[in-house]
């Protein structure tokens, strides 16, 4: 009993001391790149096919990306003289390929070896012409095989640098049948590029995560995990957490009374070092996610933090059916009772955050 008091009062502290009735001091947006779930291996004279999903710039219209790759097992050799070991990379807006974006072959300068990368673009939702950017890697004749790894990075405009548009200067080619129509498409997972920031204990700061998930399924979970890195005196201090979708933000603000009202899987109020949130989000909130970050320290110190989540793709064979009747029945009540324990509580739209009516 002592134990749920002590939890009830802390709560009550966090949510309604005179600095969670402000809103934000800062208000800033995570980069984020695209990876494959794990390394990757290529038998030479092969080609894989990638997909990373923009949901029609939504959330990324104007940024800038640039595919890379990197070789474990050779060294990178693109040199014409003897066995090459280097893997062809293109980039195009569909999965015919026949709109060639990028070509680290094509666009190596003159005299020069392709490079382990593309050169930039800049993605235009009015100028693309379809949903996502498609990425295929073909191996080079050097190696029997490569194992290697894939980065599309993207990167937020910036005033003092200009990058033209994709499809400024596109090649068209013919689509290539036997590549695009027995080639698989990987469906690269979002990664937030981890994000560093400083707040003076007892300010929040308010980071949007913008994610394009896919309407594939009913509902998404991811993880967003908050670190505070060890003090040098080891005094005591950290973050609360507190997630948002875009539907439960208020005034373009993720109040803290809103993502307690809906569940302890969207906020870690434990001021840790190690701060995690967990939610789920079901298909009707899809879009953006906005992280609210309380520092947590003594009176006026600085805290420094670093945010970072993944999206993963949703594994295709989480129902795995044997045919044995007695055995599919447990898996199939197991599996959805997993859902239904995952699924976030229903979102009350008419809620009015304590936080706003004394800011009001």
């Amino acid at each position: 009993m002592a134990m749920i008091l002590l939890t009830i009062t802390a709560m009550t502290a966090l949510l309604f001391s005179p600095a969670s009735a402000a809103g934000p001091v800062t208000r800033k947006t995570m980069t984020i790149s695209y990876a494959p779930d794990s390394a990757l291996v290529i038998n030479e004279g092969d080609t894989q096919m990638f997909r990373a999903p923009l949901c029609r710039g939504m959330y990324l219209d104007k940024w800038t990306f640039k595919a890379k790759v990197y070789m474990m097992n050779v060294p990178w050799d693109a040199s014409e003289v003897g066995d090459d070991s280097w893997l062809h990379i293109k980039v195009s807006n569909g999965p015919d390929m026949t709109k060639i974006v990028r070509d680290n072959a094509r666009d190596a300068s003159a005299g020069a070896d392709p490079q382990p990368f593309t050169k930039p673009f800049t993605y235009d939702s009015t100028t693309w012409g379809s949903d996502d950017i498609y990425i295929s890697v073909t191996a080079s004749q050097g190696n029997p095989t490569f194992q290697y790894g894939l980065e599309l990075s993207a990167d937020q405009p910036r005033d003092d640098l200009v990058i033209p548009d994709g499809m400024d200067g596109v090649d068209t080619v013919s689509e290539n049948h036997s590549l695009t129509r027995g080639c698989k498409i990987t469906t690269l997972d979002q990664v937030a590029v981890p994000f560093n920031d400083q707040l003076t204990s007892g300010d929040s700061g308010q980071y949007k995560i913008p994610f394009c998930i896919e309407d594939t399924y009913d509902q998404r979970s991811l993880t967003v995990t908050t670190l505070v890195p060890e003090s040098i005196n080891e005094a005591p201090g950290g973050v609360a957490s507190f997630l948002c979708t875009s539907s439960m933000m208020k005034v373009d603000t993720c109040w803290r009374s809103v993502v307690t009202k809906r569940g302890g899987q969207f906020y870690d109020p434990s001021g840790a070092k190690v701060n995690a949130v967990t939610p789920t989000i079901p298909k009707a909130e899809y879009g953006s996610l906005y992280l609210l970050v309380l520092a947590q320290g003594n009176y006026h110190d600085k805290v420094d933090f670093t945010i970072t989540t993944k999206l993963r793709s949703p594994p295709t064979d989480s129902l795995k059916l044997t045919g044995h009747s007695e055995k599919d029945l447990h898996s199939v009540l197991s599996y959805l009772k997993n859902s239904y324990e995952n699924k976030a509580a229903p979102l009350d739209p008419d809620f009015q955050p304590e936080e706003l009516k004394e800011e009001l």
